[in-house]
This record gives C-alpha cells, structure tokens and sequence, in this order.
C-alpha cells in the first residue's frame, strides 16, 4: 500500500474542542513523514462529506479524528471503495476504535496509522452494516460500521445525545436509567434471512414468544419471523454501543454475518435488572433475550405511523422503521 496523499476530517467539537489540537498533530506528522496531508472539515457534516467524496480520486487515505459519529461519516465515503479509512479517536463513546484495537490515546493511535502509512501495511477487511428503506431519512442507503438500534437501545442514544452532561461515556448510563424508568414497548414485524441455526439455539428461539422458523433453499441456513411487542432491537457488527455497553459480547467484524439481539416486552423492573447484565455481557443469559446471527433483517412495526421506533447507527440517528439491514463482507479497508 503507497499512500502519498491523506485526506483528514476532524470534528472541531468531539474531546471538548481537543480534537482540533489532536488533528493538527496528525497534520504535522504526516507532512514530517513526507506525506501530503489534505483537510477536508467543514462546519457541517453534511459538508464534510461532500468534501470527502469529491476528494475521493485525489487522496490515498481518509483519516477522520473524532469519535463513532466521525467513523460514520467516513465510512459514507469509502465504503466498498480502495480508500482505506483510519481513525484518530478523540470522542465520547469509541466504540468501534475499541472493537478493532485502535489505541484511545490519541497520541498512540497517530502512530499506529503512521506506522502503516511508512511501512506500507496493508489495511484490514472488515464488514459494514448497510442500511436501506423507506424509513431512513433522505432516502439514500447508509452505511453503519458498529451496530443499528431500534427500540430502548436506540430511545437511549437519542437522549444521551440531547444531554450536556455529564461528560464522557457515563451521559450513556444516565440515559439508561432515565429511558427504564419511563419505560416502553414497540411491536415488532422482523424478517430475518440467512441465519446461522444450532440445535441449542433453535431450541431457545422455539421458547421465545413470536419467533417463527423456516426452512432455507441453502444448506445450513434458516429463516425466522418474530412478530411480538419488544423492548429491544440491534443489529450488530461490533459488540459495544454507548461507549461499552456490550450489548452483542459475542460479534465479530469479519465474520460475514450481523449480530441480531431481540428483547421482549419485559417491563420496567426486568429492563432495570437486564441493564447492568448488559454493561457486563452477561445479559444474553435471560430468558427474556435471545441473540441470533445472520446476513440480512428486515424491521417492520405493527405500530400506528406516530408509535414507530427510531433508528439509529453509530449514534447517529438514521430515521425509523421500516428498514432492511445486510452485512457487507469486507466493505471496509482500515488502517488498523
């Protein structure tokens, strides 16, 4: 891998304002190494982006400074493309750094893609999320590199995105504990395809209210229907979401398939039970859970229009239901 020329978006805010000081380091050590550095930021990520995408041709790599919402803009761009991405964290969450082993000191981890960019290492292959449907906002498919939420999972992002405080990945549990105490249910219509179907895990899927299972054309996988009112939905490709809440314990990134985690309706007092299971990974040992992986799922409500949960990835918010969920193999080249 020859990389000459780097493109940077930096998100001035992400760190407390740090990541503008974090991201002229990089710059400066990039031009040091003998490389062309090529700022890309803007004032919106809209704009960002845009800037992104018409660099495409001209830049060897994208390195983004910031945090999952920066990973996310990113990954809009070079999905499914040559130009490998890296990653400067410097946000509030980190999860997807955290799942591919990217060091969370900023000054550790310009070395690390430094120490790819001199060497000539080639980037890692890693899976994506794309999702598409008429509930996303715009249109236009999105591209999702840790997890898509869609129930109490996503309720919490939204309000741990409205809060100023606290700092730092705590604002994550706050939210946690303010959305259990006013605690809801959605129905779900889910459509799930290529599942990878145990014995013990189909057995626990029979036990588990609304799971329906059929048979596939293709040896070895089944499809599943789960109509049921839920508490939760997320559809996984790394195993954290909220800055390490480990909501999927067992995904991987390269592994070709998504991670699909159902709750159902399990009331106020069992999702305040669950929830400290779930910081630690333990949680997919109830009852009221089940965890399947599989290549695509289709989310639906049962619920009027207004009633209809949102739907996030990376922490950003996508739109609504009804989406389509797929796991891109490979869709991603990082410099990690």
């Amino acid at each position: 891998m020859n990389v000459r020329r780097i493109g940077m978006v930096v998100n001035p805010a992400a760190g407390g304002g740090t990541a503008k000081e974090v991201g002229a380091s990089f710059a400066r050590t990039v031009v040091d190494a003998g490389c062309e550095i090529v700022g890309l930021s803007a004032l919106s990520a809209d704009v960002a982006l845009s800037n992104v995408r018409g660099a495409l041709r001209d830049i060897d790599a994208l390195v983004v400074v910031g945090g999952d919402g920066m990973v996310h803009l990113g990954v809009q761009a070079v999905a499914q493309t040559d130009v490998p991405l890296g990653l400067i964290p410097v946000g509030t969450g980190n999860d997807f750094a955290a799942a591919t082993g990217v060091p969370l000191v900023p000054a550790d981890a310009i070395a690390a893609v430094m120490r790819r960019v001199v060497d000539g290492t080639a980037p890692r292959s890693l899976d994506l999320l794309r999702v598409e449907g008429a509930g996303v906002e715009g249109g236009a498919p999105r591209w999702v590199a840790g997890a898509v939420s869609a129930g109490l999972d996503a309720a919490v992002n939204a309000r741990a995105n409205r809060m100023r405080f606290p700092k730092g990945a705590s604002k994550y549990v706050v939210a946690a504990v303010r959305e259990i105490l006013s605690y809801r249910s959605w129905g779900y219509r889910l459509q799930v395809e290529g599942v990878d179907l145990t014995p013990p895990l189909r057995a626990g899927l029979e036990r588990f209210p609304g799971v329906m299972i059929e048979s596939s054309a293709v040896a070895g996988e089944h499809h599943l229907r789960w109509e049921s009112r839920g508490a939760l939905v997320t559809a996984a490709n790394t195993s954290t979401i909220g800055g390490g809440i480990r909501v999927a314990p067992d995904a991987l990134l390269d592994d070709g398939l998504l991670d699909l985690i159902l709750a159902r309706d399990v009331g106020a007092l069992t999702a305040g039970k669950l929830f400290p299971l779930m910081i630690a990974g333990k949680h997919l040992q109830s009852e009221d859970l089940r965890a399947v992986r599989a290549r695509t799922v289709t989310m639906e409500s049962s619920d009027a229009p207004a009633d209809w949960p949102a739907v996030y990835g990376d922490g950003e918010r996508i739109g609504t239901l009804p989406v389509r969920v797929e796991v891109a193999p490979g869709a991603l080249r990082l410099l990690a």
